[in-house]
């Protein structure tokens, strides 16, 4: 078969991109159905996204858009324009941790993030926390979640994000906000099960909104082992993550069951 073409747009975000990409090229890699290129800052990319972007041919050539980056080279309009068309066609599309307060000036990228950080929103220290699938209890199980066990994870949790563009999502898994946990800024949790991962669609293309995933270059105080991938390693995240990007480009989940 064929194999699925992935493109990670890479730039600073503050989050470690850097260190993100390099585990998520491997984990794609080695699922056999993917083929990996990079575009932006990373240091073995070709192209900048810029470049990417306006390049129509490598744009609908492409499977999947995995979002590592903020704003910063999407500010000419031809470049959301061409992802909005090629989205809208049906290919796929992935936003990963980190990115959710910079697309402001980009409607059409927000609309396919679907929840987003505006004024309310907030997250706690770097901390553990408890992540269910929205599904367990339901006889029809979404693809992406079947047999996805319940786990514990250190991360950082938003909280508060809305949906301005009023888009439609589905949520599939949450993280609890408890708000007996006081971070050092003195915020308490929100006392509501804050959404992790929600799907969407765009036209016809399918959104994936994977709020997990908090890796930092170095200590900030928000949290010990802050300059750590320990976010990424359980292996629920793993499934979740290889399943969301087979999903946002076929609608179904049939290699990356067990992962």
């Amino acid at each position: 078969m064929d194999k699925y073409r992935v493109v990670l747009l890479v730039s600073p975000m503050g989050h470690d991109v850097n260190r993100i990409c390099t585990i998520v090229s491997r984990w794609l890699t080695e699922t056999g159905i993917f083929n990996v290129e990079v575009a932006g800052t990373y240091p073995d990319a070709k192209l900048s996204i810029e470049d990417y972007m306006l390049d129509r041919t490598k744009v609908l050539n492409a499977d999947l858009f995995f979002f590592l980056c903020s704003d910063e080279y999407w500010k000419k309009k031809e470049t959301e324009d061409n992802l909005a068309e090629a989205v809208r066609e049906g290919k796929g599309v992935l936003f990963y941790h980190g990115l959710h307060p910079c697309f402001e000036n980009n409607p059409e990228i927000e609309k396919m993030i679907g929840l987003l950080w505006r004024d309310i929103a907030n997250h706690g220290d770097f901390n553990y926390f408890d992540v269910s699938m929205n599904d367990a209890d339901s006889e029809i199980k979404h693809p992406i979640t079947k047999g996805v066990t319940p786990f514990r994870t250190k991360e950082e949790l938003f909280c508060l994000l809305t949906n301005p563009w009023n888009v439609p999502v589905k949520v599939l898994a949450t993280a609890y906000s408890d708000p007996d946990v006081v971070s050092r800024w003195g915020l308490h949790g929100t006392g509501r099960d804050e959404p992790v991962l929600t799907i969407g669609k765009y036209g016809k293309g399918n959104t994936v909104n994977f709020i997990l995933g908090h890796v930092w270059e170095y200590y900030t105080g928000h949290g010990l082992m802050e300059d750590t991938t320990i976010a990424m390693e359980p292996p629920q995240f793993k499934t979740l993550l290889l399943r969301s990007c087979e999903w946002a480009v076929t609608g179904r989940v049939e290699v990356t069951q067990n992962v």
